[in-house]
C-alpha cells in the first residue's frame, strides 16, 4: 500500500457516535511528463457522483478507479480536475483527493473512473461521560463466563487481533509484550500508532491485558497478541477513508481478527471495499453496534460479514444507548479497563462491547472454532453448546 497524505492535518470534530506500507511521499504530482494532455471527453454524470448530507464531511474525495487504468491516467484524471492527492490505497484501486472549493460536485467520467464519494468524519462508539475513573470491577469476565473458558482451553494458537482506532498505549503496563511492533499511524502517517486520546487503550485492554501478573486488569483472550492501527485522531475522530486504509493494512499485515470500535450513521463504498478486501483474506470483523439507541447497527457493524456487536448491562438487559440489530451482544456498561497513563478506567458503549466478542473470537479460532451468531447474550457455554439467551430489551 502506498499511502500519501500533506502535512497539514484537518482538524475534526468529536462526534458522539463515536501487502506492505511505504513511506508517505510528498502529495505533488509526478514530473510533466506523467501528466497526459488529452482532451477531457468524460460528461457529468450525477448518479455516480456519492455527496454526504448525513454526516460530517472531510474537504476531500474518494475516486474509484476502473481495476484495469493505467497510472497515467490515474495522475491525468486527477490533474484534470484540478486535485491535490491526499492519500492511495492501491490495493482497493482508489485515490482521495482534495479539490478547489469552487469545483463543487463538477466530476466528469470517462471508463476509468467507476465511482467518486465524498469522505466523511467517522468517531469512535462510546457513550459519554464515562464513568468514575477509580471504578474497579470487571463484572463483565464472570457474565461470558470467562473462568469457565480458562479451565476449558488448553493449547490455543497464537491469534493477532488488529485494534483499529485512537490507537493503543504501546507502553502500559497492562500491555507489556502484548503489542506487536508492525503497527501503522494512519492519522500522522509514521510508524508509531501510540494513543493520546485513550479510546484504542481501552478496547486492546480488554482484549488483551495480562492475566494473573498482579497488576490491573485481566484481560479475556491469553493467546491474542495487538496489531495497533492508528486511523483515529486526538479528538477520536478521523477519516472514513483512512479507516478503510487501517483495514486493508491490518488484513495485509496478516490479523486475523479485526476489532472496529467505531462507527458512523452513513456507509460509503470504500469501507465496504475495504471490509470486503479483509474478509476474503479469512479476517473475522467485528464493530461496534453504535450508541444512538437505534433499529439497526451504523456502519461499518451493518455491512454484510461484519459482526454486529450491542451492548448489554450488568442485569443482562440491552443497554439504553445501544443500537439493534447486531449478530450478538455483549457487556457494555460500566465497563473497567486500561486507559492512558498506565491507568484504568469504567466506561460505556458499544465500543467496548465489540473487543469482548473479538477476545472471545481469538479463543475460538485459537483453538480452530468460531462464533455463534444468533443475536443472543454471548457466553463461553452457549459459544460451545448452542442457542445463547435472548437479550431483554434486544
Amino acid at each position: 500500500m502506498t499511502s500519501i497524505r500533506p502535512m497539514t492535518i484537518l482538524s475534526l470534530a468529536l462526534l458522539l457516535m463515536l501487502g506492505s506500507l511505504l513511506p508517505a511521499v510528498a502529495s505533488e504530482f509526478p514530473p510533466g511528463e506523467f501528466i497526459l494532455g488529452g482532451t477531457n471527453k468524460g460528461e457529468p454524470d450525477s448518479t455516480r457522483v456519492v455527496p454526504v448530507y448525513n454526516a460530517q464531511p472531510t474537504s476531500n474525495w474518494v475516486i474509484h478507479y476502473d481495476p484495469n487504468t493505467p497510472l497515467s491516467e490515474k495522475w491525468e484524471y486527477v490533474h484534470r480536475i484540478g486535485g491535490t492527492i491526499v492519500e492511495r490505497i492501491d490495493e482497493l484501486e482508489i485515490w482521495v483527493v482534495d479539490v478547489p472549493e469552487a469545483f463543487g460536485l463538477n466530476f466528469t467520467f470517462d471508463s476509468d473512473v467507476e465511482l467518486v464519494e465524498q469522505d466523511f468524519i467517522v468517531s469512535v462508539a462510546f457513550d459519554n461521560p464515562p464513568n468514575d475513573p477509580d471504578y474497579d470491577r470487571q463484572w463483565a469476565l464472570p457474565h461470558i463466563q470467562a473462568e469457565i473458558a480458562w479451565d476449558d482451553i488448553d493449547q490455543l494458537r497464537d491469534i493477532t487481533v488488529a485494534v483499529i482506532d485512537t490507537g493503543v498505549c504501546m507502553s502500559h503496563e497492562d500491555l507489556v509484550d502484548r503489542v506487536l511492533e508492525n503497527g501503522y499511524d494512519f492519522v500522522d502517517n509514521d510508524d508509531d500508532p501510540d494513543d493520546v486520546f485513550g479510546h484504542g487503550c481501552s478496547v486492546a485492554g480488554i482484549i488483551a491485558a495480562n492475566i494473573d501478573n498482579g497488576i490491573g486488569i485481566a484481560g479475556f483472550a491469553p493467546n491474542s497478541s495487538i496489531l495497533p492501527v492508528r486511523v483515529l485522531g486526538p479528538s477520536g475522530s478521523g477519516s472514513m477513508a483512512d479507516v478503510a486504509a487501517g483495514i486493508v493494512y491490518a488484513a495485509d499485515e496478516g490479523a486475523d481478527i479485526i476489532n472496529l470500535s467505531l462507527g458512523s450513521a452513513v456507509g460509503s463504498q470504500v469501507t465496504k471495499d475495504a471490509v470486503d478486501h479483509a474478509i476474503e483474506k479469512g479476517v473475522t470483523v467485528i464493530a461496534s453496534a453504535g450508541n444512538s439507541a437505534g433499529a439497526l447497527p451504523g456502519y461499518p457493524a451493518r455491512y454484510e460479514g461484519v459482526v454486529a456487536v450491542g451492548a448489554i448491562d450488568p442485569d443482562g438487559a440491552r443497554s439504553s444507548f445501544s443500537n439493534k440489530g447486531g449478530d450478538i451482544w455483549a457487556p457494555g456498561r460500566d465497563v473497567h479497563t486500561t486507559y492512558l497513563n498506565d491507568g484504568y478506567k469504567a466506561l460505556n458503549g458499544t465500543s467496548f462491547s465489540a473487543p469482548y466478542v473479538s477476545a472471545m473470537a481469538a479463543i475460538l479460532e485459537g483453538m480452530g472454532s468460531e462464533l455463534h451468531l444468533d443475536g443472543g447474550d454471548m457466553t463461553w457455554t452457549c459459544m460451545r453448546q448452542g442457542a445463547c439467551e435472548i437479550v431483554p430489551g434486544s
